[in-house]
C-alpha cells in the first residue's frame, strides 16, 4: 500500500526474494459496470526449485470512477509449503514497502471495494471450507482497515470499526473451533484479543470525550472553563494515540494476518481426507443451538443485574452471539430475535461505557486534587452518568428475560 519505489516494484520484490522478473502481457478485464483492471502479471523465477510460485501484478483498477494503483505480490503454493511461503512473506515485510493482505481474486476484490457483499456460503459446503470462507473474508477487511487507520490515526470511527471487526473475527473463530487443535486456536484467540485490546484505550477515551461533550451540550455549558474535563479526555486520547503508533507498524499486522490465513489453509486437509463430512448447514444449526442453551443458562450463573462485573460478562456473551449471527449467514435467525439482540447489546454497551467513563474520570480526579473547578465538573459528569445508568438498569433485566424467551422459542428447541 506504500511502495517506496513504484517504478521498480517488481524488480525490488525479485531482488528481495533472490529471483528474476519475466514480464507478462498487458491485460484488460471488465468485472461489471464501473469495475475494471488493466495490469501485467509478471513471473518471478530463477531461484532454487520451490513448492510455490511468485507473481507480481502491476497496473491500475477502476472502481466506480476511482482509479487505484495495483501492486500485488501473489503466492501460489502446494499443500505443506505454507511455512516456506510465510518465510518469503516475512522477507518482503522486513523492507521499507508496506503491504496489506488482499483478496487474490480480482473480481471479488473489486466488488468488495465497490461495497458489495461476498457470495453467501452454501449450506452444503463442508464445514471446514465454510470456516475458511467466513474467516478469510474478514481477514482481508481487517487488513484493509489497519491500512486506513495508519493513514488516519486520529479517526475515531476507524478505531471503533476496526476493533469491532477484530472482535467479530475472534467470535467466529470460537464458533468454528470445534474439532480444531486446541493449542493454535488458543494462540490465535489470544492474538486477536490482544489486537482488539491494543485499541481499547483510544476507543474508551473517544467514548468518554463524546459523552462529556454531550453532557455539556445538554447542560448548555459552552464556556471554556466548563470544558476542562473534556480537554483532559482529549489530551489523554492523543497520548494513547501517540504511544500506539510509535511502537507499531502496518507490516506487523499484515504479517500476522498472512500467517493466520496460511494456518487456515492447512486445516481443510481434515475434510479432504474424509474425516469431516458434516455440512456447514448442519454444523451451524448444531452450534447455534448449543450457544443458545448456554446463553439461557447465564441467568443462573449471573443473576445479579446490579453487579457491573456480572453485566460485563453477560455483555461479552451477547456481543459474541450477535457478531456470529450477523456474520454467519447460515444462522438465519428471525428478524425479531436479531432486533431484540441489538437492543439488548446497546443497553448493556451503554452501561459498560458509563462504568469505564467513570474510571477514567476518577483517574483524572486523583491526578488533579487541587483543581476545585475540575473536581466540580467531574462530580457533575459522574452524577449525570449515574442517572442515565439507573434508567438503563431499570429495563435491562426485563429485556434480557424477553430475549431469552425468544431465543428458546426459535433456536434451542
Amino acid at each position: 500500500m506504500r511502495i517506496a519505489h513504484p517504478e521498480t516494484f517488481s524488480e525490488d520484490v525479485a531482488r528481495c526474494l533472490k529471483l528474476a522478473v519475466t514480464q507478462g502481457k498487458l491485460r484488460e478485464k471488465e468485472y461489471g459496470e464501473g469495475l475494471s483492471a488493466r495490469f501485467r502479471r509478471n513471473r518471478l523465477e530463477g531461484g532454487p526449485l520451490q513448492p510455490f510460485a511468485v507473481r507480481t501484478l502491476e497496473g491500475i483498477v477502476l472502481v466506480n470512477s476511482r482509479l487505484t494503483n495495483l501492486q500485488d505480490v501473489e503466492f501460489r503454493y502446494e499443500d505443506g509449503s505454507e511455512k516456506l511461503v510465510l518465510s518469503a512473506v516475512q522477507k518482503l515485510l522486513a523492507g521499507e514497502d508496506q503491504f496489506v493482505v488482499a483478496e487474490p481474486d480480482l473480481e471479488r476484490r473489486l466488488h468488495a471495494m465497490a461495497g458489495k457483499a461476498y457470495p453467501k456460503v452454501s449450506g452444503d459446503t463442508p464445514r471446514m471450507k465454510a470456516m475458511q470462507q467466513y474467516l478469510g473474508w474478514q481477514v482481508f477487511t481487517i487488513s484493509w482497515f489497519w491500512q486506513l487507520l495508519y493513514n488516519d490515526p486520529a479517526n475515531r470511527l476507524l478505531v471503533r470499526q476496526l476493533r469491532v471487526k477484530i472482535r467479530r473475527l475472534r467470535s467466529c473463530l470460537v464458533f468454528f473451533k470445534e474439532g480444531l487443535p486446541d493449542a493454535p486456536v488458543s494462540r490465535w484467540q489470544t492474538f486477536f484479543r490482544e489486537e482488539a485490546e491494543s485499541l481499547s484505550n483510544m476507543r474508551e477515551l473517544d467514548v468518554a470525550a463524546q459523552t462529556c461533550s454531550r453532557r455539556l451540550d445538554a447542560a448548555g455549558d459552552t464556556a471554556e472553563s466548563q470544558g476542562s474535563l473534556l480537554h483532559l479526555f482529549l489530551q489523554l486520547r492523543q497520548d494513547e494515540q501517540d504511544k500506539f503508533f510509535a511502537k507499531t507498524n502496518l507490516n506487523f499486522h499484515t504479517e500476522k494476518l498472512a500467517e493466520f490465513l496460511l494456518w487456515l489453509d492447512m486445516l481443510p486437509e481434515l475434510y479432504r481426507k474424509g474425516n469431516d463430512r458434516e455440512t456447514a448447514r448442519h454444523y451451524v444449526a448444531r452450534r447455534l443451538a448449543d450457544w443458545s442453551r448456554k446463553m439461557v443458562a447465564l441467568s443462573k450463573k449471573y443473576p445479579d443485574f446490579s453487579d457491573m462485573d456480572d453485566l460485563h460478562k453477560i455483555r461479552i456473551k451477547v456481543k459474541r452471539f450477535r457478531y456470529v449471527t450477523q456474520t454467519v449467514t447460515l444462522a438465519d435467525l428471525p428478524l425479531d430475535v436479531l432486533r431484540q439482540l441489538k437492543q439488548l447489546q446497546d443497553v448493556l454497551g451503554l452501561l459498560h461505557d458509563d462504568y469505564v467513563n467513570a474510571i477514567w474520570a476518577q483517574g483524572i480526579s486523583r491526578q488533579h486534587p487541587e483543581d476545585a473547578a475540575l473536581q466540580e465538573q467531574i462530580q457533575s459528569f459522574l452524577s449525570w452518568q449515574s442517572a442515565r445508568s439507573e434508567s438503563s438498569l431499570a429495563v435491562v433485566s426485563e429485556m434480557w428475560e424477553h430475549f431469552l424467551e425468544m431465543l428458546e422459542e426459535n433456536v434451542t428447541n
